[in-house]
Formats: C-alpha cells, sequence, structure tokens
C-alpha cells in the first residue's frame, strides 16, 4: 500500500505450481508492537479465506492426476462357456474376449493440459485472495494509526476542556460566576468525554476487524509500530492504468480463466472424434456327434468403431464455445470496470489531498496556540464561558474535518492501490 515509515513487504509471492504448500500455524508471541511486515507476514500464512484458497489448489491438483492416464476406461473381459450335445454326445464350448477403447484424437494430452489450465487458474485466484488480504490489512493498519492520532487530539481536547472546568468550578466556589458557567463547563466536557470514548470504540471495533482478517490467534492484537505516510497525489492516470493491466490480480484471473476454457473447448472438439475398440477373441468349440471329430480353436481379432452420424457431442461443442465468449467478455467487463474505478479514485485522492493541505496550513499549526490561548483569555477573564465553549467548539470542529479529511485520503488510497493491484509508491521507490 501506501509508503510508511517502519519496514514493509511486497505483495506476498504466488504459490509456484508444483509446489505443495503447507501451513503451520505459528504462534504470535507476546510483544509490544507489530510492523506492517509482520501483519502482511502473519496474514499470509493464517488469514482464513487465504487459506480455503490454498486447499481449492489441491482439488485442481487431483483433477491433474486424474486427468494423467493415457487410456479413456478400463479393458473389458467377456467370458462364456456352454455345453454342445449332438448324436447323444456332449461337448464343451468356451468364448474368451478382450475388449479395450482407444482415444485416437490426442484426448488425453488435451485432458491433461484442460486441467493443468484449471490449476493455474486456482493459483491465480489464490494471487487474487492474497491481494484483497493485503489490501484490507493495510487499510485496517492505517486506520488504526489514525485512530491512535485521533485519541491524541481527542485526549487534548477533554485536557483542555477539564482544566476550563476546573477553573469554572473555582470561580462558583469563590463567588466569582453564577453555577450555570460550571454546567457550561461540563457540558462541553462531557461532549469532549464521550468522542473520546467514540474513537476508543472504533479503534477496538477496527481491531476485532483486523483480528478476524488474519487469524490472529492471542488474545490481544499488539499496538501497530510504524508511522503513517506522507501526503501524496496520485500518479498520472496513464501510468496507473498500465500498473493495473500489469500487475491486477483479477485481469490474470481473468485471462487465465479464458485459457482454460479454451483448453477445454478443444478437447470437447476432440472428444467428439468416435472411440475405436480393439479387442481379441478365443473360442474353442467341440465336435460332439457320432462322427466325432478334433474340437476346433480359434483367435480372433476384432475392431470396432462407432458411427458418428446422429450424435457428435453437439451440445457439448456448442457450450463450450459459450463458455468461451462468456469469459472473454467478463475479462473485457472487469478490465473496464476496474479503469473506471481506478480513475474515480485518483480524482477523489487528489481532491482529498487538497483538503488535507487546507487544514495543515490553516487550522492545526495554530491549534495548540489557540487552545493555549482561549484558556488564559477565560483564566483572566478576557472571556466568558460562553465565548470559550463556542470557540472550542469551532476549533474542534475545524479538528474533525481536519481527521476526516485524512481519513477520506488513506481511505481512496488503500481502494486506489487495491485497483492497482501492487504497491503503488514502493513501485516509484519510496520507502515503506
Amino acid at each position: 500500500m501506501l509508503a510508511v515509515a517502519a519496514p514493509s513487504q511486497a505483495r506476498p509471492p504466488a504459490p509456484q505450481p508444483g509446489v505443495k504448500t503447507i501451513l503451520v500455524p505459528r504462534a504470535p508471541g507476546s510483544v509490544a508492537e507489530i510492523s506492517l511486515a509482520k501483519l502482511l507476514a502473519y496474514a499470509d500464512d493464517h488469514a482464513p479465506v487465504i487459506r480455503t484458497a490454498v486447499a481449492r489448489v489441491g482439488r485442481a491438483d487431483a483433477d491433474v492426476v486424474g486427468a494423467d492416464i493415457a487410456l479413456p476406461a478400463n479393458p473389458e473381459l467377456s467370458l462364456a462357456a456352454g455345453q454342445v450335445w449332438a448324436g447323444g454326445a456332449s461337448g464343451l464350448n468356451l468364448d474368451v474376449s478382450l475388449t479395450q477403447s482407444l482415444e485416437v484424437a490426442g484426448e488425453p494430452g488435451l485432458r491433461v493440459a484442460a486441467a493443468r489450465a484449471d490449476r493455474q487458474l486456482a493459483l491465480a485466484s489464490v494471487d487474487e485472495v492474497r491481494w484483497a488480504v493485503h489490501v484490507d490489512v493495510h487499510r485496517l493498519y492505517v486506520a488504526l494509526l489514525l485512530a491512535q492520532e485521533r485519541r491524541q487530539l481527542a485526549e487534548r481536547f477533554v485536557s483542555f476542556s477539564k482544566a476550563l472546568r476546573d477553573t469554572a468550578q473555582r470561580q462558583v466556589a469563590a463567588g466569582e460566576s453564577s453555577p450555570l458557567v460550571r454546567l457550561v463547563a461540563d457540558t462541553d466536557l462531557a461532549q469532549t468525554r464521550a468522542a473520546l470514548i467514540e474513537i476508543a470504540r472504533f479503534e477496538q471495533a477496527t481491531r476485532a476487524e483486523l483480528v478476524a482478517l488474519i487469524g490472529w490467534t492471542d488474545d490481544a492484537l499488539p499496538a501497530m509500530a510504524g508511522a503513517l505516510p506522507p501526503i501524496r497525489r496520485a500518479p498520472e492516470p496513464e501510468a496507473l492504468l498500465a500498473l493495473m493491466m500489469a500487475h491486477h490480480p483479477s485481469v490474470r484471473v481473468r485471462a487465465v480463466a479464458t485459457d482454460a476454457l479454451k483448453a477445454r473447448r478443444t478437447l470437447a472438439e476432440r472428444e467428439a472424434w468416435p472411440e475405436p475398440t480393439v479387442g481379441v477373441n478365443y473360442q474353442h468349440q467341440a465336435s460332439p456327434g457320432p462322427t466325432g471329430g478334433a474340437p476346433a480353436d480359434m483367435w480372433l481379432l476384432s475392431l470396432s468403431v462407432p458411427l458418428p452420424v446422429w450424435r457428435t457431442a453437439q451440445g457439448e461443442r456448442a457450450r463450450a464455445e459459450a463458455d468461451v465468449a462468456v469469459a472473454e467478455r467478463h475479462r473485457d467487463e472487469t478490465v473496464v470496470r476496474l479503469r473506471g474505478a481506478l480513475l474515480q479514485a485518483a480524482l477523489a485522492l487528489n481532491a482529498a489531498a487538497d483538503r488535507v493541505a487546507l487544514y495543515e496550513t490553516d487550522v492545526v499549526p495554530q491549534l495548540e496556540q489557540n487552545l493555549n490561548l482561549l484558556q488564559r483569555a477565560y483564566t483572566l477573564g478576557e472571556a466568558d464561558v460562553h465565548q470559550v465553549s463556542q470557540t472550542r467548539e469551532r476549533l474542534l470542529n475545524a479538528t474533525a474535518q481536519y481527521l476526516d479529511a485524512r481519513i477520506t485520503y488513506f481511505k481512496t488510497a488503500a481502494i486506489l492501490e487495491g485497483l492497482v493491484g501492487t504497491e503503488l509508491w514502493a513501485e516509484r521507490g519510496g520507502a515503506h
């Protein structure tokens, strides 16, 4: 995702063909903080959706094993025996045959190729799931860092309101102010504390979502190590689209799915060819009767070929052709959808970056100074409690708008990089 101060890692590699992935649960251990890199590595090994996707590759492996058989069916052995009577004499007739059907249009090799194409699709789907988890982990990691920032600002407002309440309480106790002044101060303090409670609830909910996503097995998730990345504008649309076409797992999945269905279409066309059956037959015939005679033994070779007159797998071939057409449309639809969403996310990211810049220039640098001046003015009697309350409310709203702008920016950045399909700023040399 975005470049951050703590070390991170690039997108997890997809499983390699022929390599069996064995997932061994690891205890997370007891640590005070956890970096983004460790979160991503842990999610890659333990995230339930990733483990399910990897398990599906095992089914594809089984299909490859099933397809790698040279003959389409087992041989058939038939045996017939009977007694023959003639002229008061009898004899034994015996008929033994062994037949085997054959595929002569290269179906076995095409069947293996189709099964391997399906396995490649399963592997590409694992990569797609991995990237989705990667994006969500990074999104939640940044959300937790933002929650820490929001909590610090909220605690500053609580401290300010508490100091005003204490001052108002002393003035009321000394008879210098009306009890209504303390009521206003208590109301302001309650509002700031309520905001702090909501931030804590959001942080706990975000942690719970992250724990469920990555399959965390410990009781408590450590604090997030690292710092929020800098605010940056989106790269040019042409560069984003090029990265998307080269890296997004969904684009590759749609392309691999089309190739797999084309392999199935070729197999369906070949399976329409007739399958001859070859056999060998042994017959033993007795010669009972008045004249008698020696029994006869015969060996016969047989060949039978079905005539493709009425049924030539018309339905299967038409269905395979239609499946390829649907896959190609699905691939084009995916590219168009991702392109549109990518361009919208880039515009939204730039707008959010501009909003953050406005607040960082005019509001945030003066926040602490304004709170100190406001508290001093109230203490010296230069402003009454109502003026202080109104000014504090304006500062609180401005701070909330600034935080909302930052939250919107980082959410949009997560969406944008998810649509690109790779580490966006890392591709441009940014530090993780």
